[in-house]
């Protein structure tokens, strides 16, 4: 997966507060953001979820 900081959030987006994730994922999320590197997919985020961090990241997944 990806994440990519993004200025709008679709109205059909499901969006998730950093703070509602798993640690694993919460430290994925901290490890991406900003950062154009990929990491393995999570099972507590789907392509497309939008994550309240220190921004808003888009979350892409292969």
């Amino acid at each position: 997966m990806r994440l990519r900081r993004t200025g709008r959030v679709p109205p059909d987006a499901r969006v998730r507060h950093y703070d509602e994730l798993d640690d694993a994922t919460q430290a994925t999320v901290a490890e991406l953001a900003g950062r154009p590197r990929t990491a393995p997919e999570s099972a507590d985020l789907e392509d497309g979820d939008v994550v309240k961090f220190t921004d808003y990241y888009r979350i892409r997944a292969r």
